[in-house]
């Protein structure tokens, strides 16, 4: 009940463990930064730093399971040892927090409508 995100040549990142995938960022991603949000609740902040061709990757905020940020030969690997139903990754201008919030100001950011909504 692991998965891996560790980056890869050609603007990829691999999803390893649990689930095997390939992650292609676009280029507005790589030039803006981006962000990686996960079911357990952990958000990451990531960029790519084209003068060392290496991925950056910082924990924005901690969600339930443990997530650890190493090194490799690309820039930082993500390991999350939790059991991940999804992963969703944004462009930084796609993102609704800005990069400097803090995390309880981020956690109170995301409002749900309270409005009862019906099928057609």
């Amino acid at each position: 009940m692991s998965i891996r995100i560790a980056p890869l040549e050609n603007a990829r990142l691999q999803l390893s463990g649990d689930v095997e995938d390939e992650i292609r960022l676009s280029a507005h991603a790589l030039d803006d930064g981006f962000a990686i949000a996960i079911s357990d609740g952990t958000l990451v902040r990531g960029c790519y730093d084209s003068w060392l061709e290496e991925y950056r990757f910082a924990i924005v905020v901690e969600g339930a399971g443990i997530t650890t940020i190493s090194r490799a030969e690309r820039g930082d690997v993500i390991d999350l040892a939790w059991k991940i139903e999804w992963i969703s990754i944004a462009a930084a201008t796609d993102m609704r927090c800005p990069e400097g919030s803090d995390t309880r100001r981020i956690q109170r950011e995301f409002p749900f409508s309270a409005d009862t909504r019906m099928a057609a």
